[in-house]
C-alpha cells in the first residue's frame, strides 16, 4: 500500500501578459482570459507597472471546498514581470487518516475541472505532497511513483531525487515536444511535455513548513517554464527560417536557370522574382530578430532561475539536497542557448546570400532596363531619321509631278511617297549602322 496523509495537488500554471509587439487590445485579452480560471467575484488588481512579484487578487488566498466537502484548496494569482502565475492548491480534507496514492486522480480532476481551457498558457508544473503516517516502513520512492501513476499513464519513470526538510523529492520533466515534429504541435499543450515534482515528507511538521516556500516555488517554476517555451518558441522561428530559406532559393533557381541558357528574362518576369525574394527575406529578417528576442528571454529567465534556487536552498538549510534542480540549468546552459546561438549564426549567414540574390536580380533587372532604353532611343533616332526625309521629299516630289514630262523622272514622280518611303528606309538604316559603328 501506497498511503499519505493529507495528500495535496498543486497546479502551477503560467500565461503572458504581454509579448513581443502586443498591442494594448491583445494585452486586454490576454487579461481577461487569465481572470476567467479565477471565481467570477474575484478582486482583481492589475496596475500597469513593472513588477518582480506582485498578487494580483484581494484576497491574495481565494478558498474553496467541494459541495460534499472532501476537498478543499484554494486559487492563489500574481504578476512575474509580463507574465501572470496561478497556483491552484487541492487537497483531500482529513489530516489525520491515510489515503490511498490513486486520490491524487481526483485531485487533479478537481483541479482540471476549475480550469477554462481557452487560456493559452506558456507551461505548468504540477507539485504532488503528502506526510507519511508515524511509524511508516513504506518506502518513499514506491509512493513517489505510485502518485506519478496516479496523474499519468505513461511509464516513464526516470525521476531526479533530492532531499527537501528532511522528506524525499523527486522530479520528473519531460520535455518531448521540442523533438516531435512542429506542425503537430502548435502549444505546450497538446504535447507530451510535464514537469512534475513529488515530495514526501516523514511528518506533519515540515509538510507545514514547505508551506512557506509556495512563493519560492512559484517564482522558480516560472523561471523554468519560461525557458521551455522560448526554446520550443526558438524552434518554430527557426523552421520558418528555413521555410523562408526555400522559398527564395526557389526564386534564385529561376533567375540562375534563366541565365545558364543565356536569356534574357523581361523586366516583369524579374521585378516579380524580386519582389517575392524582397517579401520573403522581410519575413526572414524578422524571424531573425525573434530568434534573438528568444536566446534573450532564455539568458533572462535563466539568470533569474539560479538565482531563486539559491535563495531555496539557502532558505531550506544546509541538511538539505536540491542540486537536481541544477540539472536544468545546466541543460538550458549546454544545450539550448548553444543550439540557438549557433542557428542565428547560420542564419545571418543565410541571410548575407539572400541579400546577395536579390543585388544579383536587382543588377540583372538595371541592366535589362537599360538594354530597352538604349533600344527604345535607337528606334526613335531611326524612325526620326525615316520621317525627316519622308518629309524632306514630300514637297519636291509634289513639285516633280508637275514637271513630269519634261525631266522624265518616271518612278520619283509617278510614285511621290513610295519613293519618299524607300528613301527614307535608306537614311534610316544609315543612321543606324552609324550610330552602331561610334558604340563599337
Amino acid at each position: 500500500m501506497s498511503d499519505l496523509i493529507y495528500p495535496t495537488l498543486d497546479l502551477f500554471l503560467y500565461a503572458l501578459k504581454t509579448s513581443l509587439n502586443t498591442t494594448d487590445a491583445e494585452t486586454q485579452k490576454n487579461q481577461a482570459a487569465f481572470l476567467e480560471q479565477l471565481p467570477s467575484d474575484t478582486q482583481f488588481y492589475d496596475p500597469d507597472i513593472e513588477t518582480e512579484y506582485l498578487e494580483i487578487t484581494h484576497p491574495p488566498q481565494i478558498n474553496f471546498i467541494s459541495p460534499n466537502k472532501t476537498l478543499e484548496g484554494y486559487y492563489y494569482a500574481v504578476r512575474l514581470n509580463d507574465t501572470y502565475g496561478l497556483q491552484i492548491d487541492c487537497s483531500i480534507n482529513n489530516q489525520t487518516e491515510t489515503q490511498p496514492a490513486k486520490s491524487f486522480a481526483i485531485l487533479k480532476t478537481e483541479i482540471e475541472q476549475k480550469l477554462n481551457k481557452e487560456l493559452a498558457i506558456i507551461g505548468k508544473t504540477w507539485l504532488l505532497s503528502g506526510w507519511l503516517p508515524e511509524n511508516s516502513s513504506q518506502n518513499h520512492e514506491d509512493i513517489a511513483k505510485d502518485c506519478y501513476y496516479a496523474l499519468f499513464n505513461d511509464t516513464n519513470w526516470q525521476p531526479d531525487k533530492g532531499t527537501f526538510l528532511d522528506g524525499k523529492v523527486f522530479e520528473v520533466g519531460r520535455s518531448q515536444y521540442i523533438n516531435q515534429s512542429l506542425k503537430n504541435v502548435t502549444t505546450p499543450l497538446n504535447s507530451n511535455e510535464h514537469h512534475v515534482i513529488i515530495t514526501i515528507y516523514n511528518n506533519r511538521e515540515s509538510a507545514e513548513q514547505a508551506a512557506e516556500f509556495y512563493k519560492d516555488w512559484m517564482g522558480l517554476f516560472c523561471y523554468r517554464n519560461k525557458i521551455s517555451w522560448a526554446y520550443w518558441q526558438s524552434r518554430l522561428v527557426k523552421e520558418s527560417l528555413l521555410n523562408h530559406y526555400k522559398q527564395i532559393e526557389e526564386n534564385r533557381k529561376i533567375a540562375n536557370q534563366s541565365n545558364s541558357r543565356q536569356e534574357k528574362q523581361n523586366i516583369t518576369t524579374s521585378r516579380k522574382i524580386l519582389n517575392n525574394i524582397d517579401n520573403i527575406l522581410q519575413q526572414y529578417t524578422i524571424d531573425l530578430l525573434n530568434l534573438s528576442f528568444q536566446k534573450q528571454i532564455i539568458e533572462i529567465n535563466l539568470s533569474n532561475y539560479q538565482l531563486r534556487l539559491a535563495l531555496i536552498q539557502e532558505k531550506a538549510g544546509q541538511n538539505n539536497q536540491l542540486d537536481f534542480l541544477e540539472k536544468f540549468s545546466n541543460l538550458a546552459n549546454k544545450k539550448y542557448l548553444p543550439q540557438i546561438i549557433k542557428d542565428i549564426e547560420n542564419m545571418q549567414l543565410g541571410l548575407q546570400l539572400l541579400e546577395d540574390t536579390i543585388n544579383s536580380t536587382r543588377s540583372r533587372i538595371e541592366a535589362e532596363k537599360a538594354e530597352r532604353e538604349r533600344n527604345f532611343q535607337e528606334l526613335v533616332a531611326v524612325a526620326g531619321a525615316g520621317i525627316a526625309t519622308v518629309s524632306l521629299l514630300k514637297d519636291p516630289a509634289k513639285e516633280c509631278q508637275d514637271n513630269f514630262i519634261k525631266f522624265k523622272v518616271h518612278f520619283l514622280c509617278e510614285y511621290p511617297f513610295s519613293a519618299s518611303l524607300i528613301v527614307g528606309i535608306i537614311v534610316g538604316f544609315v543612321v543606324w549602322w552609324l550610330r552602331k559603328r561610334w558604340r563599337s
